[in-house]
């Protein structure tokens, strides 16, 4: 519970806080886990990462029976690359389980992305039209618009 006590020491001051921690399921995403109260589980089109996602529905199932509150949360399909079957066949897969959860578009494999990291550089201003920056753009568009997570579920709009 360290990460929610300091929140709610900082509430207050600002609109959004966004806690980003390592995909391993620890103390620091389980307190994270604790601590939100809205949820983006990014997840790459393969097989390991899809469960991954399973283990980590199930912590959050055990944490929000804990807390007797459900937690909204969307997930991002993400490293998304329609030229290989397993990416394919993975966000099929996450369409079929997690359909009302799930973000209806992806983001796709890009290479400018780690351009943009061995630049030293944020996507958006080392290439600003890559096709990745664009459904980050349009993902956080949902997001802040209103459209996004609503009733723990994904809402379409």
């Amino acid at each position: 519970m360290v990460i929610s006590r300091a929140m709610s020491m900082i509430s207050d001051k600002y609109d959004y806080v966004l806690i980003d921690s390592p995909p391993m399921l620890g103390v620091l995403m389980i307190n994270a886990l604790a601590a939100c109260e809205r949820l983006i589980i990014p997840v790459s089109t393969e097989f390991l990462a899809i469960k991954g996602l399973e283990r980590m529905m199930r912590t959050l199932g055990m944490i929000q029976k804990s807390r007797r509150q459900l937690i909204n949360y969307i997930i991002l399909p993400t490293m998304f690359d329609r030229r290989t079957r397993a990416s394919v066949q993975s966000l099929r897969y996450l369409r079929e389980i997690y359909h009302q959860e799930l973000w209806q578009s992806v983001v796709p494999v890009d290479t400018k992305l780690r351009d943009a990291s061995k630049a030293g550089m944020p996507p958006p201003y080392y290439m600003p039209k890559s096709r990745a920056v664009n459904a980050y753009s349009e993902f956080l568009e949902l997001l802040l618009h209103g459209r996004g997570i609503e009733n723990g579920v994904m809402a379409n709009g």
